[in-house]
């Protein structure tokens, strides 16, 4: 778990493997070009030696095509390089989400299946700029009881296999803070947001701190935490610390 600095900017990010599970498939990069700060996380589907690889080949190769192009075009050549077109056999598969920079505060986020993109407003507003393209959400939409379309949230409609013929679903977005994470990281909005106007001014500290609370809250999943300031901004003001008088 390290925040790693770039140029006149920090990246946070943290990892940590399920506690059932024989590896972590998760997995996260970022890259800087010309300026511009592109980030990626995969969740990959599985626990395999080949799901490890994709993860990490995938993560890095759409944050580095981000920086240069697009989110979008960066989720693209990710899934490029894995699909196989051609053959009845199936792949290692997982979620994305990836995101760049643009001048004018704004963020461009592309993602596939149920990785997520949330963001800290200026009002201390928490806003998940993503929808999970999972089976859940989906009866969720038909007004189905929360119950059961919990029970289908880890059914993916889309993904880095399926790109080729879902295409990629892309938003731009304005937040000072900008967390991409893994499935894995389950809080209540409320403890979210705490945690993020808390600690935004350290997102390598914030990152550590987002997944212990989803161990915390019972995720048993893998979990990978991304916090990204947006360049310049300066990340989240440190709070500061409360005097006599108000304690």
């Amino acid at each position: 778990m390290t925040a790693t600095p770039t140029a006149r900017r920090t990246v946070g990010a943290a990892t940590s493997r399920g506690p059932n599970r024989p590896r972590n498939a998760d997995a996260h990069a970022h890259h800087v070009h010309h300026g511009v700060l592109a980030a990626a996380v995969v969740d990959g589907t599985g626990s395999g030696r080949e799901v490890v690889e994709f993860a990490a080949v995938a993560a890095t190769t759409a944050a580095r095509v981000a920086a240069r192009r697009t989110p979008v075009l960066g989720l693209v050549a990710a899934a490029e390089a894995w699909t196989e077109p051609l053959s009845d056999a199936p792949g290692p598969d997982g979620a994305v989400v990836v995101a760049s920079v643009r001048p004018g505060g704004h963020w461009r986020i592309a993602w596939a299946g149920d990785s997520a993109a949330y963001g800290l407003k200026d009002d201390g507003a928490l806003r998940r700029f993503t929808s999970p393209h999972t089976v859940g959400e989906e009866l969720r939409r038909a007004g189905a009881a929360e119950a059961e379309a919990a029970a289908h949230d880890h059914q993916l409609l889309h993904s880095l296999a399926r790109v080729p013929v879902g295409g990629v679903e892309g938003v731009e977005a304005i937040a000072r803070l900008l967390v991409l994470a893994s499935d894995g990281l389950k809080l209540p909005p409320g403890d979210f947001a705490a945690l993020l106007a808390g600690h935004g001014h350290d997102p390598g500290h914030c990152a550590e701190l987002l997944v212990e609370a989803a161990r915390e809250h019972g995720s048993r999943d893998d979990v990978t935490v991304l916090v990204l300031p947006y360049p310049g901004t300066g990340a989240v003001p440190e709070p500061e610390p409360e005097s006599e008088e108000r304690r």
